[in-house]
C-alpha cells in the first residue's frame, strides 16, 4: 500500500516538474529560524538558520550548504549541513525541492561537547511572490552519531533572495 502511495507521488511531482517557473534562480541565500526537536525525548530547541544554494544542473540538481546555531542554557550547538537537493515546479511561484545529504553537529561548552557526524533528509518549500525575494519553509529529518544515534525532526524558514 505504502509503494502505490509512493508512485503516485512520484508521477504527481514529475507532472509538476514540468511547469515553467516564473523566476528562475541560480544562486539563492536565505536567513531566518530553526526549530528542532530530539526523538523520542521531545526536548525542542529554536535557533536561528542561514543558507546558499547553487543550481548545479538546471532543474536537476541544487547543492545547499546550511547552518543553523541553537543557543543552549549551558553553551551552544552548531549544525552544519550539505544538501544534494531536486527541484520540482508545482506552481510559477511555488517550488519543492526534496534532497538529502551529511551533516556535522559542533556542541559547545555543553555535558556532551564534541563534534559529530551525521545525515539529513529535507523537504524545501520556497515561495516567490516576487523575482528576487521570497519565503522558504524546510521540515527535515536527521540523524547523528554521538553516544548512539541520536535523531530528530525540526524545520527551518525565512526569509530568501535570489538572482
Amino acid at each position: 500500500m505504502k509503494l502505490r502511495h509512493a508512485a503516485v507521488l512520484a508521477l504527481v511531482l514529475t507532472a509538476c516538474a514540468d511547469r515553467t517557473a516564473q523566476y528562475e534562480h541560480a544562486l539563492v541565500m536565505g536567513a531566518g529560524g530553526a526549530v528542532e526537536a530530539e526523538l523520542p525525548s521531545g526536548h525542542v530547541s529554536s535557533g536561528s538558520n542561514v543558507f546558499v544554494e547553487y543550481e548545479a544542473i538546471d532543474n536537476w540538481l541544487e547543492l545547499e550548504l546550511g547552518v543553523s546555531v541553537f543557543p543552549l542554557h549551558d553553551g551552544a550547538e552548531v549544525s552544519g549541513d550539505l544538501l544534494f537537493k531536486k527541484p520540482f515546479q508545482l506552481t510559477e511561484n511555488l517550488e519543492l525541492m526534496v534532497g538529502a545529504g551529511p551533516e556535522i553537529v559542533r556542541a559547545i561548552h555543553s555535558p556532551d561537547s564534541g563534534t559529530f557526524g551525521g545525515g539529513e533528509t529535507a523537504a524545501d518549500f520556497m515561495y516567490w511572490p516576487s523575482r528576487h525575494m521570497g519565503f522558504w519553509m524546510e521540515p527535515s529529518y536527521d540523524f547523528v552519531f554521538r553516544d548512539g544515534l541520536s535523531h530528530g525532526i525540526g524545520t527551518t524558514g525565512g526569509v530568501i533572495f535570489g538572482w
